[in-house]
């Protein structure tokens, strides 16, 4: 069984009333609004489960390898 992690970003909808302009549009929602990143965690490219950080992740994925290993 494989284990992998991977970033992935999640962009969230503005619904309040930014200027009209675009680059003011852009720049309110980048300011106001910055999109999310967390990280997956994928069984043989499978996604299981997804914490917050790399650091998180990474124990995680070394936690899953331990218990995989002490089930065989």
């Amino acid at each position: 069984m494989m284990i992998t992690i991977a970033p992935f970003t999640v962009d969230l909808s503005c619904d309040c009333k930014p200027p009209q302009l675009r680059y003011e549009k852009e720049e309110h929602i980048k300011t106001n609004h910055p999109p999310i990143t967390y990280w997956g965690i994928y069984l043989n490219d499978k996604h299981i489960s997804y914490v917050s950080s790399k650091e998180l992740a990474e124990n995680t994925k070394l936690w899953m390898e331990k218990w995989l290993k002490d089930r065989r």
